[in-house]
């Protein structure tokens, strides 16, 4: 199987377990916002917030570690995941024991708990989940998306309306959700054969030296992606956080899609990682990657209010205007975390924080001077310009081990095109025939690409057609 096969076969598999739930979350944004106010919402996402930030600190990012090292020690594996639950239980059990400092801060005062409670039962999940994929057992990690992503709706369902339970009912449900998750994964793919007494104390130095350089990694990417909810609260108000909150529930659609991506590219990066043939293996997949991701964006910015409209009720819709610049944000986050990717292959782990040191300082920077001016426009507008400096240090970073063509026609040309759209949107021209014009003109310019991949499409359709006619 060629390396373009087996990258979409993977890819395939996360793709299919995975987007309909995800669509399915994404629907049912109007739910949450029947259900919750503005601030309330707010809230709820403060508290997620704080809790994706104690994760990598608790964890140690041994996630990670894991994931990495049990793609190819096969031999080493039981290792791996022992090492790997030992530094997460005692992560939490310190963890635990420093909960209460949180109880200090005003807006945690009666949630300190559910901070905890979603830390460690999503650490546990998590381990388990990258441990399922690196050793191969990739139908199960994707099934395992989907299971966590129905018992979460259900459980919502449950707990907000019947229940009606309000904040508490939707921490319930995230917490269960991870821990009935975590308990299949390791049940279902027999996960304890894995799990020895007896530790080896070498391995779990190299684990940890692979995985502590991506703390400071971990938080300052909190702080590009989710400090502005900080910020918004602080010098704006929680209902205003609300409103960001709901706001990049749309882009987070598209980082659905390219984390389901990522899922097997990481795969096939350590695997290609030694290639002779890399760069223009990788040049390939990120040029797809990215035509994808800017269809994807110019489109929606397209159909933007009035879908808006239907997804959110109606003390939301104010926050729209925030959507564009966080749309095009997304975009280069997904090119940041493509070119990580070639940091963790080569586990040159050292580069993916230098990297993102600079992306998190200009986020805080720019957070600063835009949000008070434009409100949460300038937040969005942050956020995009933090992570354009994170993909060009990588982009300069990673040239030693593979180098990415950027031609103009494929994009910066459409790169440029997408940013102009999304700044006329947010700033006041929101006619959607000029919007129309926008997204025309980049599938013009990706005709060609357009072309070969129906193509090819067409191809392996017709191979799989005659294939079964013979049987």
């Amino acid at each position: 199987m060629s390396k373009y096969s087996k990258l979409a076969k993977n890819t395939s598999i996360f793709f299919i377990a995975n987007f309909g739930s995800k669509v399915l979350s994404f629907l049912l944004v109007r739910f949450y916002t029947e259900l919750l106010t503005t601030a309330e919402y707010g809230i709820i996402d403060l508290l997620n917030t704080t809790a994706s930030l104690a994760f990598p600190i608790v964890t140690l990012c041994i996630t990670e570690a894991v994931l990495r090292f049990s793609i190819d020690d096969e031999e080493n594996r039981g290792k791996i995941l022992t090492n790997g639950l030992l530094i997460t239980v005692i992560g939490n059990a310190v963890f635990v024991i420093a909960a209460p400092l949180l109880s200090k801060i005003q807006v945690f005062q009666d949630n300190t708990a559910w901070i905890f409670y979603l830390t460690i039962s999503n650490s546990l999940y998590t381990i388990l989940a990258h441990f399922s994929r690196g050793i191969g057992k990739s139908k199960l990690f994707a099934a395992s998306g989907l299971i966590h992503t129905v018992l979460q709706l259900g459980l919502n369902i449950v707990f907000l309306v019947f229940f009606q339970w309000g904040i508490k009912g939707y921490l319930i449900a995230s917490v269960l959700s991870n821990a009935v998750t975590g308990i299949i994964i390791f049940l279902v793919g027999r996960l304890h054969k894995y799990v020895f007494l007896n530790l080896d104390g070498k391995y779990l130095k190299k684990m940890l030296v692979y995985a502590i350089p991506l703390i400071p990694n971990s938080v300052f990417w909190w702080i590009m992606q989710s400090s502005n909810r900080y910020v918004i609260t602080y010098m704006l108000t929680s209902a205003d956080n609300g409103l960001y909150a709901v706001a990049n529930k749309i882009p987070t659609l598209i980082t659905t899609i390219s984390t389901i991506f990522f899922q097997a590219w990481q795969i096939s990066a350590v695997e290609e990682a030694n290639s002779q043939s890399k760069s223009a293996f990788y040049t390939n997949v990120f040029n797809a990657l990215s035509m994808f991701v800017i269809l994807v964006a110019s489109a929606v910015m397209v159909v933007l209010r009035p879908v808006y409209k239907i997804l959110t009720e109606a003390t939301y819709y104010a926050g729209w205007t925030s959507t564009p610049f966080l749309l095009c944000a997304t975009v280069f986050s997904c090119y940041a975390s493509f070119l990580g990717t070639n940091y963790v292959a080569m586990k040159k782990t050292k580069g993916v924080f230098l990297t993102t040191v600079v992306g998190a300082l200009a986020n805080l920077i720019f957070n600063f001077l835009l949000t008070p001016v434009i409100g949460i426009r300038g937040t969005a507008l942050a956020t995009l310009i933090s992570f354009i400096i994170t993909w060009g240090s990588r982009a300069i970073g990673t040239r030693k081990f593979a180098r990415i063509q950027y031609t103009a026609r494929v994009f910066w040309i459409p790169i440029a095109l997408l940013i102009i759209q999304a700044a006329l949107l947010t700033f006041g021209l929101e006619s959607i025939s000029v919007q129309v014009v926008f997204f025309v003109a980049i599938i013009i310019l990706y005709a060609k690409e357009l072309i070969e991949y129906m193509k090819t499409i067409y191809v392996v359709f017709q191979k799989k057609v005659s294939r079964k006619s013979r049987m």
